[in-house]
């Protein structure tokens, strides 16, 4: 049975995720993650990333994986929350399911009244960022950023891809990681604007610990809890305003 055409319906007596921080790597969200699962109301699984609910990225496209595992199926995806307490909340965190082109339904179709959180970078320092990490684990043979742009009509020809595919033939379609109204508008069509929380990665490393209670309180737990402040990856910061229009008209449904 394909990926796509597995059941979304899971058993009554199984434990479903109750958000999923949905992205984007390298923008802070493994930071957010370790400052999150020491609280006493939130359930983290051991693997914080299994990229389950995105089809590009599960296998052959997610293997090998250089660190923790895909689940094969919806019984072992919800074996990971399986101890979760009922007054907890559970969730996830795989980044790539912001780009992820079917992760915003597969989501949805599991669980409808789920908690998003995102966050998005400026564009020109993700990319640089992003790039510089495909290179060091070897995702990206060409080391030029503007180089690696510029093969971008080629593969998606089929031409000039890496050999190591990770992510699957648009792995490293660099432009496609940056269409963030795109993005953010597949998780719009299906979750209300409550469940929604958009942040940018600027304002949360600035004021990382006022971030981290305003995403506690939006997931419903005890946001005077002692936190162990985890700054994310150091990296040059350019406020956008375009963003943070982009996130008002989210956050306000407009």
């Amino acid at each position: 049975m394909t990926a796509s055409a597995e059941p979304a319906s899971p058993s009554p007596r199984q434990r479903l995720p109750d958000f999923f921080i949905v992205g984007h790597p390298k923008s802070g969200t493994t930071a957010l993650w370790d400052m999150l699962k020491g609280h006493p109301q939130i359930y983290t699984p051991v693997v914080k990333e299994p990229y389950f609910l995105a089809d590009e990225l599960r296998p052959p496209a997610a293997t090998p994986r250089t660190f923790g595992f895909t689940p094969s199926s919806l019984v072992e995806y919800l074996e990971l929350f399986a101890d979760a307490l009922p007054e907890q909340r559970a969730g996830e965190a795989s980044a790539p399911y912001l780009w992820s082109r079917t992760a915003a339904q597969r989501i949805s179709e599991l669980q409808p009244d789920a908690r998003i959180i995102a966050i998005l970078r400026e564009p020109a320092s993700f990319l640089h960022s992003l790039h510089l990490q495909f290179v060091q684990i070897y995702i990206e043979p060409e080391k030029d950023l503007r180089k690696a742009l510029a093969l971008e009509d080629a593969r998606r020809e089929g031409r000039h891809l890496p050999e190591n595919r990770f992510w699957g033939s648009r792995g490293t379609l660099y432009s496609e990681y940056v269409r963030y109204v795109e993005q953010l508008q597949r998780y719009r069509d299906r979750f209300a604007p409550e469940q929604m929380l958009v942040l940018i990665y600027d304002d949360y490393r600035r004021e990382n610990e006022a971030t981290v209670r305003q995403v506690q309180r939006f997931l419903g737990v005890d946001d005077t809890q002692p936190l162990r402040i985890r700054q994310s990856n150091p990296s040059v910061s350019v406020r956008s305003q375009r963003l943070h229009t982009l996130v008002h008209a989210v956050a306000s449904g407009d």
